[in-house]
C-alpha cells in the first residue's frame, strides 16, 4: 500500500483522544530516553512519528521537525501550498535551517479553510484548532506535505 492509503487510518487514530494521548505517552518516554527532554516541549516530530508508525506509513523515530520532513519528502511526499492543505496533509512551520523553538511539525485533521484547521500534535492531549497563518500565537506555517497515492 501506498502512504496515501493510509492517510484515513491515520486521520482516523490520531482523531480519537485515546489513542492520540497514547502515541503521547509513548513519544514521551522515547524522547526522553532519547535526550532528557520532558514531553511536550520538543515533542512535535516522536509524536508525529509515533502517530505515522501506528498509521502504516512506514518512518524511522525522528526527533527533529525539520528531519521528520526530509523523510517524508524523501518518500516522495509532494510539498502543498499554504491555503491548499486538505485532512490527512502535514504542516511545518520549518525553514532550510533548523530554528529551535519555532520548528514545528504536525497532522491536519480536518482543514476548516484555507487557515483553521483540527490537528493533532505534541502541543494538547487532544485534536485542537491550529491556523496555518499562526494567528499571531505560534510560528506560521510554510507548507504542507501530502502522501503520494
Amino acid at each position: 500500500m501506498s502512504d496515501g492509503e493510509h492517510v484515513p487510518d491515520l486521520v482516523k487514530l490520531a482523531s480519537n483522544v485515546s489513542l492520540l494521548q497514547d502515541a503521547q505517552r509513548i513519544a514521551a518516554k522515547k524522547l526522553l530516553d532519547f535526550d532528557g527532554e520532558v514531553f511536550p516541549s520538543d515533542g512535535c516530530a516522536i509524536t508525529l512519528s509515533i502517530l505515522l508508525q501506528e498509521g502504516g506509513i512506514s518512518v524511522p523515530d525522528t526527533f527533529k521537525a525539520i528531519e521528520l520532513g526530509s523523510v517524508l519528502k524523501n518518500k516522495n511526499w509532494k510539498t502543498i501550498p499554504v491555503g491548499e492543505q486538505q485532512d490527512g496533509d502535514i504542516g511545518s512551520t520549518c525553514g532550510s535551517q533548523p530554528h529551535h523553538g519555532q520548528d514545528h511539525i504536525y497532522l491536519v485533521l480536518k482543514a476548516l479553510n484555507s487557515d483553521e484547521m483540527v490537528v493533532a500534535d505534541n502541543q494538547k492531549p487532544q485534536p485542537h484548532f491550529r491556523y496555518a497563518s499562526g494567528g499571531g500565537e505560534v510560528t506560521p506555517t510554510k507548507f504542507f506535505l501530502r502522501a503520494p497515492n
